[in-house]
């Protein structure tokens, strides 16, 4: 019989490389936290986890995926929280406020989502892509689950209405940035439109009609 590799070896390097591929997200974010996006570099990640720069490009292949992932890990994370509190919600109405309220509690997961998609994506490289897309069809499938069981609705509608509400939530977060200055250095009118132009109320606002094809069943 041949050598081979012993899967007690294999089983420990895999879980060394989660463990590492996870403090390299945990790293990440945290400076996207504290500077931000444009900011953020691949030495600076690699400095922080311990790294040489080639190795964090092993796991990673550019920024972009970098981020992308750590977006992803962010939007897992608000599907668990939204999900203990799905129940709560009685109507149409309160899941959408629900939605609304879970998407934009952290800031930096807001932030990512308005350009996410269409700014990182096509930087990326083929298996990085895959990657991206197959997750986000993973993170659709699950909140459609919860559409489905909310509306007693079909997959295949629930998924439709999910569609809907990330697009309409891409393009709240789009819309909903913060502003570059203070609100005391702003004009009066400004300060009162950005103040009804939050995230929560553009979803609702565009939400709403979708409710329409839920009823008419």
């Amino acid at each position: 019989m041949g050598a081979g590799v012993n899967p007690l070896q294999r089983a420990r390097s895999e879980t060394a490389k989660l463990e590492r591929e996870d403090s390299i997200l945990t790293a990440t974010e945290m400076l996207l936290r504290q500077s931000g996006y444009d900011s953020l570099t691949m030495q600076a990640v690699a400095t922080v986890v311990g790294l040489a720069k080639g190795t964090l490009y092993l796991y990673f292949t550019s920024r972009e995926s970098l981020v992308l992932a750590v977006y992803g890990r962010l939007f897992d994370r608000w599907i668990d929280q939204f999900s203990v509190h799905q129940p709560e919600f009685t109507d149409y109405d309160g899941f959408c406020r629900g939605f609304a309220r879970h998407y934009s509690v952290d800031p930096l997961f807001l932030r990512l989502a308005g350009f996410a998609n269409a700014l990182l994506e096509p930087q990326l490289d083929r298996e990085a892509y895959i990657k991206s897309k197959r997750g986000m069809a993973r993170r659709v499938k699950r909140l459609a689950g919860l559409a489905s069981q909310q509306f007693s609705i079909k997959p295949a509608a629930a998924q439709k209405l999910i569609w809907g509400f990330l697009t309409i939530a891409g393009g709240a977060a789009q819309m909903t940035v913060s502003p570059p200055v203070s609100k005391a250095d702003l004009p009066d009118d400004v300060v009162a439109f950005t103040g009804l132009a939050n995230f929560e109320t553009v979803f609702l606002n565009a939400a709403a009609p979708l409710g329409a094809s839920l009823t008419s069943r």
